[in-house]
């Protein structure tokens, strides 16, 4: 029988050591106890950055035989991944999928950012234990003081709010603005008050009656908090040929009714512009936000799309069937009809597909494109009737320009580059965009739209911009037969 014999004193060594080594065990535990909690909270942004960033233009946009010249400016090597917390104590983590790497890890409260950089041609990933604002930027360097900056990277997308979802009363995301004009716009949904504060708790606030908007004028590289009493969507950029994705107003990207930004003074040649993408025969209607008119309905048959331009400071579109919309440029040089070339159309746009659902999306026919289409977990996915595995943190690319349609059995991002190929040497100039959180992209928001009241009779000057739109749309944006990858 092994016999244990203590001293009637205690020995100060073992007691130290007892104390050391439950206080290790604790920690231990502690640690496991966040890191499984953060597990079961981490949500997930995905993205690529593009691999040619810069364009050539025209050295005589009136001559095709005059030589392209390389934009010194627009040549970039790296691009910044910018994250914006929403809630306090939020736990970032950020890795290069090229090798599986933890590049950066951080804890970061509500309104606080946190930056990563990562060159050219790589696929990465962001986690986060609560639903944080995640851009794209292109920007090649952490800047260290907003007020120097001289190059804003002003995103062309929707933002999420705090809930993951397109709609809703309550967001927090970094503003980025390269100039002086009205580069952001708040979508009323509902009668809304709205109240903006800014980092350094500056407070504005405005109201907006349903189906009204406002544009805003915000600081580089800084925080806002946007809280409002009713339902609101909030847009960043203008409409010039650079790409981005419409979100519907009831949730996701497929739906019915879509708020969105639009042009006024469209180049009647140039082939750019909105386009419906849809599966079914559908019918749809587009009415000004400014003047509450109706100016275009038309119909748009299974499986096709169709593009427009209506002539609008911005626009609410209905369908009766679902469709997805997206702003995007074909990727022809044609500028107007005088024969001038030089136009320019790329970008990079993001998606969400929900689970079983079947998503229709274009992509440009006189450009280079590609479509990353990303999963968290493992997925089979359907393009245009073609089965496709996706491991989980991977993705599967489609290079064929035309109209797609895509179904997935479980949540997936997709992420769009298009950039023209004429010369056959261009590259991808994009200024930035939001990435969708990948677990939210099912998020169905608690709203009510209110009818849009036509404002008596259309005036002469819209009946005839939409014909015209129509007509020129039909020439040059519009590809109705559907291509397969």
């Amino acid at each position: 029988m092994l016999s244990l014999k203590f001293s009637a004193k205690p020995n100060l060594v073992i007691i130290t050591t007892f104390l050391l080594l439950s206080c290790n065990f604790l920690i231990l535990l502690s640690l496991s106890n966040v890191h499984e909690s953060y597990g079961q909270e981490k949500y997930t942004y995905y993205g690529y950055v593009p691999a040619k960033i810069y364009n050539y233009n025209l050295t005589d946009n009136d001559d095709l035989n005059s030589g392209w010249r390389l934009d010194t400016g627009s040549v970039a090597e790296a691009a910044l991944v910018a994250i914006t917390a929403t809630k306090d104590d939020t736990h970032i983590w950020v890795y290069c999928l090229d090798n599986g790497s933890l590049v950066s890890e951080a804890i970061i409260d509500s309104m606080q950012t946190h930056y990563v950089v990562f060159r050219n041609d790589t696929f990465f990933k962001v986690e986060t234990s609560k639903l944080a604002n995640v851009l794209l930027l292109n920007y090649e360097e952490v800047p260290l003081d907003a007020k120097s900056v001289t190059a804003y990277p002003l995103p062309f997308t929707f933002h999420q709010d705090v809930n993951g979802a397109y709609v809703g009363k309550e967001f927090v995301f970094m503003a980025v603005q390269f100039n002086i004009y009205l580069q952001y716009t708040v979508f009323a949904l509902e009668d809304s008050k709205v109240t903006v504060t800014r980092e350094d708790n500056n407070v504005q606030t405005f109201s907006l009656k349903a189906n009204g908007y406002k544009r805003l004028i915000w600081e580089p590289f800084t925080v806002y908090k946007v809280e409002s009493t009713g339902n609101i969507m909030i847009h960043s950029g203008n409409i010039d040929g650079t790409t981005f994705f419409v979100p519907s107003a009831e949730g996701g990207f497929v739906g019915r009714n879509f708020y969105s930004l639009s042009n006024t003074n469209w180049d009647a040649t140039e082939s750019y512009g909105y386009r419906i993408s849809a599966t079914q025969d559908t019918t749809v209607t587009v009415w000004s936000l400014e003047t509450k008119e109706k100016i275009l309905t038309a119909n748009v048959k299974a499986n096709s799309g169709l593009g427009f331009k209506p002539k609008a400071p911005a626009i609410f579109v209905h369908s009766n069937q679902p469709i997805t919309l997206e702003c995007i440029h074909n990727g022809s040089i044609m500028r107007s009809a005088s024969g001038i070339y030089g136009a320019y159309g790329s970008g990079i746009g993001f998606f969400g597909v929900r689970p079983n659902e079947d998503t229709p999306f274009f992509l440009p026919v006189e450009s280079y494109v590609e479509a990353y289409v990303f999963a968290f977990e493992d997925t089979e996915i359907t393009v245009d009737d073609n089965v496709y595995s996706i491991e989980a943190d991977s993705h599967y690319v489609i290079t064929t320009p035309g109209t797609h349609i895509i179904r997935a059995n479980k949540k997936v991002i997709v992420e769009t580059l298009n950039w023209p190929y004429t010369p056959e040497y261009q590259g991808l100039q994009y200024s930035g965009t939001a990435i969708p959180c990948i677990q939210t992209t099912d998020v169905i928001p608690e709203v009510k739209l209110t009818p849009i009241e036509e404002a008596g009779f259309p005036i002469m000057y819209i009946i005839i911009g939409a014909a015209a739109a129509a007509a020129g749309v039909i020439a040059l944006l519009l590809i109705r037969s559907r291509r397969k990858e």
